[in-house]
């Protein structure tokens, strides 16, 4: 099936001598997996951290890349039993990586949407409906139902769920690699591939729209089969995921729309590359089309947020996303090394891929005679959906109407789903087109994809070496906020950045504070003001809530230095402000203080 007309023949498994340290590289390789759960077994938990890399020894980082290592060369050197050894170890050492919040004793590793999706959990598990903000409640209705069905609390269940997505996406890779690539080979390397931690930070993130990002390679394979041979099986097959589209993200529907759309419309090109009866498309396209408009008509809060939308734009008080991240960049100075940096380790699993893409390509151009049919379609196929997948994330970042998370949008890129196929062909392009193919050639195929998995581990969780802090949520935050909810006399609140009202729906208990701004360092500035004169109106009260989260974001994390808008002496004096009746609550990383204007302030009234 797959042929390159190259001077050597590729041959891997003779050229690392059979497997024959498979066995001995698997056990060792299954040791380190157990010396990293004992590490994660064994630690203490700290509270919160802003670099959650620096509570790790690097002997876990190392293990882990070994590990990586070890199922590369067994899978590229065996086909036997030590073969499924071999993905087994890569199963566990992504499993052990996935585990690392939860071991580390944090209560959610997300914030703000994470814990609205906590609160819906428990919403659901308590009324049996959604919520009325719900617009997309697929993915909560799971995590619901998970948490019922297993006994596990709600953000227990908002660990495992991003855990479970996570092998879906690797899983969906692979099956679709397996489909369009058959050689055994390739397929290899596509597993290999799969592994590389494409879904970055929202590996570990309860967000519906990573979690049914994280399934559309599962729905593009069953698509796939359905295309090929539709059978009643299939038609059923691709009938029920279809059916769950229109409840999943609003940018989830429109890729599958734009996917199910190019089938129909540009089927008889896609045939002169791989046989299919690609009209079939026209039936979950169908599906997918009533299905939406009946929920978005149904549904009160998508229509009342088109029409926000649709009214800030008219209003030009949205921008796209592009120009919001571009904003970002300029506010925190990002220079080349910067620059460089962001892309080598945040970005590397698309980065340093798609330098090989660009590579293999020319390599196909002028060398197309010397290239099989089977290798020149796969690839030529794999391009126009990677083109396609790149004018999607285009509009989205383009739109000026619906504005999103720059965020999401640069982790979560619909190109992977080409991106992965036309890597693992592109790496066969370039090696096996080699003139110095051999056992060394292999050997850089090894180091170029431990490489770029490696980077994609550094770039995984968030911490400063990619300008972003730990967002994770601990337990002494949940447990200061509930006694405050409890013990507090008024809803006055003031919190220097953390959305705190989040922690309502969290607890879905249906309350709410009077939130009272304030401005950057604390509203202080050269005068000698106290804080409740700067904030508070005349015999005000109001409590102010500190989390070490936003005290370090400024101090520690790059980009955020720059800006700059609070520091440790903002900190410092507003500790030592007398307006700062007491500190009611204190428990590692959640302070509480009373504040109201003294009888005689400094501005001399009384």
């Amino acid at each position: 099936m797959f042929k390159v007309q190259a001077r050597h023949q590729m041959n891997i498994s003779d050229l690392f001598l059979n497997g024959k340290y498979s066995k001995i590289l698997l056990i060792f390789g299954f040791t380190l997996i157990i010396h990293n759960f004992l590490i994660l077994y064994f630690h203490q938990p700290q509270g919160y951290v802003v670099d959650i890399y620096s509570v790790l020894p690097l002997s876990f980082y190392g293990a882990s890349i070994l590990c990586y290592l070890i199922g590369s060369f067994v899978l590229l050197s065996d086909q036997g039993i030590m073969r499924k050894f071999g993905i087994l170890l890569l199963l566990l050492n992504h499993a052990i990586i996935l585990l690392i919040p939860y071991m580390l004793g944090y209560y959610s590793m997300g914030r703000a949407d994470d814990m609205s999706y906590i609160g819906e959990y428990v919403h659901i598990s308590k009324t049996g409906a959604i919520d009325g903000w719900d617009i997309y409640p697929g993915s909560l209705i799971l995590g619901a139902a998970l948490s019922m069905i297993s006994g596990l609390p709600a953000n227990g269940a908002a660990f495992v769920m991003p855990v479970i997505f996570s092998f879906i996406f690797i899983g969906g890779l692979c099956l679709c690699c397996r489909f369009f690539l058959k050689d055994d080979m390739l397929v290899n390397i596509a597993i290999l591939s799969s592994f590389i931690l494409y879904l970055g930070p929202y590996n570990f993130l309860n967000v519906p729209h990573a979690l049914f990002f994280a399934y559309m390679p599962l729905f593009i394979f069953i698509l796939s089969r359905y295309i090929q041979k539709s059978d009643f099986a299939n038609a059923v097959l691709i009938l029920l995921p279809t059916i769950l589209v229109p409840f999943m993200h609003p940018f989830i529907v429109l890729f599958v729309f734009a996917l199910l759309l190019v089938l129909v419309l540009f089927g008889r090109v896609l045939n002169r590359f791989i046989q299919g009866d690609y009209w079939r498309a026209t039936r979950p396209l169908v599906v997918l089309f009533t299905g939406f408009f009946s929920w978005f008509i149904y549904c009160d809060t998508i229509l009342g947020s088109f029409r926000i939308s649709y009214r800030s734009y008219l209003q030009r008080t949205t921008e796209p996303v592009l120009f919001e991240t571009a904003d970002k960049l300029a506010r925190i100075n990002v220079d080349l090394f910067k620059m460089t940096k962001l892309l080598f380790v945040y970005y590397s699993r698309y980065f340093i891929p798609l330098i090989v893409i660009g590579i293999a390509l020319v390599l196909v151009y002028f060398k197309r005679d010397q290239i099989s049919d089977f290798l020149k379609n796969r690839t030529h196929f794999f391009l126009i959906f990677y083109i396609l997948f790149l004018v999607i994330e285009a509009v989205l970042f383009l739109n000026p109407m619906f504005s999103h998370q720059p965020d999401r949008l640069t982790n979560l890129n619909f190109m992977v789903y080409a991106q992965v196929p036309l890597f693992v062909l592109a790496l066969a392009v370039v090696f096996a087109k080699s003139k110095l193919f051999s056992r060394q050639m292999i050997l850089l195929l090894l180091i170029l994809l431990v490489g770029t998995w490696s980077l994609s581990l550094f770039g995984t969780l968030d911490s400063p070496n990619i300008f972003r802090t730990n967002v994770a949520l601990t337990y002494n935050e949940v447990e200061g906020m509930a006694w405050f909810y409890e013990a507090r006399n008024s809803e006055n609140v003031i919190v220097p950045l953390s959305q705190i009202g989040r922690f309502h729906t969290l607890f879905d208990d249906g309350g709410s504070d009077n939130y009272i701004p304030v401005g950057d360092h604390f509203g202080y500035d050269f005068s000698h003001r106290s804080f409740a004169d700067i904030n508070l109106e005349y015999n005000q009260q109001s409590y102010v809530i500190l989390l070490t989260l936003d005290e370090l974001l400024y101090q520690k994390v790059p980009g955020y230095v720059e800006v700059g808008r609070y520091t440790a002496g903002d900190y410092a004096r507003f500790r030592n402000d007398q307006s700062v009746n007491a500190k009611i609550y204190d428990n590692l990383n959640i302070e509480i203080f009373d504040v109201e204007p003294k009888l005689l302030t400094h501005s001399g009234i009384s």
